[in-house]
């Protein structure tokens, strides 16, 4: 047995918070363990237990049995440790060293002393298993979110550990990408590996043939078994499951709220316009020749490939990247005429990486900061911080307002850096892969209420369901060009489109095919199960 847990608990000290409790988990060669639940249950803490993070690294109580390598970790140092477990964290930017991608994968290697002929060997296979070859003289800063992710996941190969831990894999990664690391992780347990892999997008995960399903709720175990038991227990409200399980179950579909529609205007007032953009950093274009008119009253999700430049398209909403050529107007105006104020107010911007946004003691400071800056009174400012904070469904977490944001879950700093940006009021929210992390309750949840409440909402995501739910517009970024511009239900009926932009058909894209037209708007998968027959 690699890895073996029983009846754990895990206190921190720094918040005094119990988040997890009377855990068992045993893996050993060959097994695939799936760990879901909400968001902040634990998930995350249960991974720290099996690489040494907790207690080494954070400090907190652990009482119960935490065995890895036949040895407890407690009397075990973080390098050994690091030889038998690799991890891949939910943020990359958190375990990237280096300063080129070469030299982020030699990292590990190097400090195990291994001979340089051997490092290069593992630099080399690893690479080409993963495909990141051709970004391996790369700068690791240039790379996108997802880029970020595949290298640091080659990083954990390439020092061949026993078990592999994953934080929300897909969280980062286009379709195609996806299925390589799980193909890649697969295949690492069918050589006599093992893996333990935290997700919220269950469906991805069925068909690399998990093992075993561990689902928590509160930091409690609430099941524990195998898949198919899973998928006749799992809560249907907050864990995202194929279509088809939905409709065996459909009497248990909770209503879901319905989102307000789009306001309908006869004509269209455009927010941002490119004309005949190219988009770049230094001498590398990233997208060229962008002719592309988003509404003031339009719900926009853009999706595509890791490195597409779906980032670099909205970044310069914001001028967080000047075009090269071409120009970019905001509400008809050249945007290098307004101020960073007025785009402020404009655009709230969330980063992909919440450690981007965040800087401030307090969550309190945090929620201050953009109101102060715009001359707001104290009072007006705990009124914005409240509702924010209720929007994004943080407003029950214990002393939220005193607690610094380095202590919540990776996916409640993600919904806190969306309420950075509600507490600016701007009149359109810029996303990049904002439910990344989230379970699906609190997706469906913060979603509704962030689209019923402001009037234009762009979005990156690589969740295509997503996408098709909750977006009346799609845009599709390929080979540095907009390729497809549609309704969600043309969007999934063009099936030619599909492969040639790396995304994935999944089973809501087959059902909307057989049981839709090709034109508006698709309702919510539990809305299109409850129609579907049995």
């Amino acid at each position: 047995m690699i890895i073996d847990i029983r009846d754990a608990s895990v206190r921190y000290r720094t918040t005094g918070r119990q988040v997890l409790s009377d855990v068992s988990l045993q893996v050993g060669p060959g097994d695939f363990a799936l760990v879901s639940g909400p968001s902040g249950c634990g998930k995350s803490t249960l991974l720290r237990m099996v690489n040494g993070l907790v207690p080494h690294s954070y400090r907190a109580e652990v009482t119960g049995q935490v065995n890895v390598g036949g040895e407890p970790v407690a009397g075990q140092t973080i390098r050994r440790l690091s030889t038998i477990v690799g991890t891949l964290l939910q943020d990359p930017h958190k375990q990237i060293v280096g300063a080129t991608v070469f030299t982020e994968l030699a990292f590990g290697p190097e400090n195990l002393g291994l001979p340089r002929a051997e490092i290069l060997a593992r630099i080399e296979e690893v690479a080409a298993r993963v495909g990141i070859t051709h970004l391996l003289r790369r700068s690791t800063h240039e790379l996108s979110g997802g880029e970020l992710q595949m290298v640091a996941f080659a990083g954990v190969l390439v020092m061949r550990p026993r078990v592999v831990v994953v934080d929300e894999p897909l969280a980062n990664l286009d379709p195609a990408a996806g299925r390589r690391l799980l193909t890649e992780l697969r295949g690492f347990v069918h050589g006599g590996g093992a893996a333990v892999v935290v997700e919220h997008r269950v469906e991805e995960l069925l068909e690399f043939g998990p093992t075993q399903v561990l689902y928590l709720e509160d930091g409690r175990p609430r099941y524990t078994g195998d898949v198919p038991g899973f998928l006749r227990a799992a809560p249907v409200a907050h864990v995202k499951l194929p279509f088809e399980a939905l409709v065996a179950r459909a009497d248990e579909l909770p209503d879901v709220p319905a989102v307000p529609p789009a306001a309908t205007v006869t004509h269209e007032p455009t927010r941002l316009h490119y004309r005949r953009v190219t988009l770049g950093y230094g001498e590398r274009p990233v997208l060229r020749e962008v002719d592309l008119a988003l509404g003031a009253t339009e719900r926009v999700a853009v999706l595509g490939r890791n490195g597409a430049g779906k980032s670099t398209l909205l970044r310069a909403a914001v001028r967080l990247v000047e075009p090269s050529t071409g120009e970019v107007r905001v509400d008809g105006e050249p945007i290098d005429r307004r101020s960073t104020l007025s785009l402020a107010t404009t655009f709230g911007y969330v980063f992909q990486n919440p450690s981007q946004a965040l800087f401030s003691a307090t969550v309190a400071e945090e929620l201050a900061f953009g109101p102060r800056n715009l001359g707001w009174t104290a009072g007006q400012i705990a009124e914005v911080s409240e509702e924010a904070l209720a929007t994004m469904l943080l407003n029950h977490e214990p002393d939220i307002m005193k607690r610094s944001p380095h202590t919540l879950s990776h996916g409640q700093q993600r919904r806190l850096t969306v309420a950075l940006a509600l507490a600016m009021r701007p009149e359109t929210l810029i996303l990049d892969e904002p439910t990344a992390g989230q379970d699906l309750h609190t997706t469906t949840t913060f979603m509704e209420r962030v689209l019923g409440g402001l009037r234009s909402v762009y979005f990156i995501t690589h969740d295509v369901d997503l996408a098709l739910t909750s977006a009346d517009r799609i845009v599709i970024v390929d080979g540095g060009r907009i390729v497809a511009d549609a309704s969600p239900a043309e969007l999934a009926h063009r099936e030619e489109l599909w492969a040639a932009s790396g995304l994935r058909a999944t089973s809501l894209v087959r059902a909307v095919r057989d049981r839709l037209p090709g034109t508006g708007t698709i309702p919510h998968p539990f809305q299109l199960a409850r129609l579907t027959p049995q």
